[in-house]
């Protein structure tokens, strides 16, 4: 009876070990494409901005203003980012195993393949 336990025990602690690497490899990539979308959210932001407001001249004031809209919106964007890496893994690490936690990973992967994917058609 007892060996059954300690065997049950570390079938255990290896399946929890899997899920433990599943979910650090997973918020790692999170953490990568993140970081790989403040540049195409920057850009997306200067696209709109210049398909609006642009006046077409080579170092004109939209030329200026873009610029500054993108500056203006580094700072915020990093924040942001900042945030939702480090939210992201203490959400994990508390709730690491919970069908939440993995309902929370596919929303965020979600999240941020459509900035990615819509960055690419703007």
């Amino acid at each position: 009876m007892i060996e059954e336990n300690d065997s049950q025990r570390q079938q255990k602690s290896k399946l929890a070990l899997i899920a433990w690497l599943i979910a650090f490899a997973i918020w790692a990539v999170i953490a990568v494409v993140g970081f790989w979308a403040i540049p195409a959210t920057l850009d997306m932001a200067v696209r709109i901005y210049a398909a609006f407001w642009g006046d077409y001249a080579f170092y004109g004031e939209g030329y200026w203003n873009a610029v500054a809209l993108r500056q203006f919106l580094v700072l915020p964007l990093a924040l942001l980012y900042i945030v939702a890496v480090i939210g992201s893994a203490e959400y994990y690490y508390r709730n690491l195993g919970e069908p939440g936690s993995w309902k929370f990973f596919s929303r965020i992967i979600a999240v941020e393949a459509s900035i990615v994917v819509l960055s690419n058609l703007i």
